[in-house]
């Protein structure tokens, strides 16, 4: 499960009070409603009763210690998923007080956590990048495959393996797009 995500044993509670359809959810100008009520109860959300929600990566990061980077960073990996932690990547360029230029904009040499994931919903064997706090993408499924065993025997001992992150970003008239590589080892390099 992705963290901060609903687990599939979230449970779904019934109110009384009556559901809307659905063009009731949308409301007129002038605020009325323009639907009819169906009579049916409506659900909410209700947060789950056991403690198998998966960690923050956050938090992960910050109970493991972060190995010395294993030589060579031979492996060059394009990072998957950076159009979905597009504020991340801002954040980074913020923290490293580097502006995002229409023109684009490159940080080199930043340190890059890699975090196996194996709570994650749409692949077990997912591993997550951060650059400093900011989860900035994954490495990509066909990789994770490979890496994924490895770091997690590393973070079963208390340790995150790390590599080097290069991040372009581009201001392109208000959308922003992004580029993320890294350096790490070759997954044999942690068995």
């Amino acid at each position: 499960m992705a963290p901060g995500g609903r687990g599939p044993d979230e449970l779904v509670a019934e109110t009384d009070e009556p559901r809307l359809s659905a063009d009731a959810s949308r409301r007129s100008r002038n605020g009325r409603s323009r639907g009819r009520r169906t009579g049916r109860p409506r659900s909410r959300r209700v947060a789950p009763q056991n403690n198998d929600v998966a960690p923050s990566l956050t938090a992960f990061v910050t109970t493991l210690r972060l190995e010395q980077p294993r030589h060579p960073l031979n492996e060059q990996v394009e990072v998957a998923g950076e159009t979905h932690h597009i504020k991340a990547i801002r954040r980074v360029y913020k923290d490293q007080a580097m502006p995002i230029t229409a023109r684009g904009s490159t940080l080199d040499g930043l340190r890059c956590i890699l975090v196996p994931e194996p709570w994650n919903e749409h692949d077990p064997n997912a591993v997550a990048v951060l650059v400093g706090v900011q989860h900035v993408g994954y490495i990509p499924a066909e990789l994770a495959e490979d890496y994924s065993p490895p770091l997690l025997r590393l973070a079963s001992v208390a340790a995150l393996a790390i590599g080097e992150a290069n991040i372009w970003a581009k201001d392109d008239g208000g959308m922003m797009r992004a580029r993320v590589t890294l350096w790490i080892p070759q997954a044999a390099a942690f068995t």
